[in-house]
């Protein structure tokens, strides 16, 4: 028979195995939880890069409005359009890497997304294809924004659109409102 005391050794070891690989579990998936865009953003020009491009049209998205939950993104951009009217444009993106397809200015744009998560969950790829009719022609612009929170309230976008005029490369730094 064993003593009392041996008894409370192995109660205590099994005690502290357990609380430690709980303490590993929780660390480890804090530190590599998904990150979570949601919020309201607002643009800091002088943070951003926008280079020039000339001859071709861009919007700039003053604000944004970021819904995340569960494998669905909810993307609400606002800008001002030339005639000076706000202009809000919203999409959804499935966050599982499947296609999404989003239709806009009453369905004369179609853009077409899928996505990849880096593989510390920190970055978000999204890759697109828009296309739309101009002059009688078929137009097709493919881009990619690479989303990054930085953990400060800061959300950093690369874009990149490969266009029939060019490449346009900007960075987007947005703070959290």
């Amino acid at each position: 028979m064993k003593s009392t005391n041996q008894l409370w050794n192995f109660q205590q070891y099994a005690g502290l195995c357990l609380t430690t690989l709980l303490l590993c579990f929780i660390l480890t998936s804090a530190r590599f939880a998904r990150t979570n865009f949601s919020g309201e953003w607002t643009l800091k020009k002088e943070k951003s890069k926008l280079i020039p491009a000339p001859g071709q049209m861009r919007m700039v998205f003053d604000q944004l409005k970021v819904m995340q939950n569960g494998n669905e993104l909810i993307i609400s951009r606002t800008s001002q359009a030339p005639d000076g009217q706000e202009l809000t444009m919203e999409e959804k993106i499935t966050l599982d890497g499947k296609e999404s397809v989003n239709n806009f200015f009453d369905g004369a744009v179609t853009k077409k997304s899928t996505n990849k998560w880096s593989a510390n969950e920190k970055e978000l790829s999204i890759s697109s294809t828009s296309t739309f009719n101009r002059d009688g022609k078929v137009v097709t612009i493919k881009s990619t924004e690479i989303w990054e929170n930085a953990g400060s309230g800061e959300l950093t976008i690369k874009y990149t659109s490969s266009t029939p005029k060019g490449e346009v490369k900007d960075i987007y730094v947005y703070n959290k409102m």
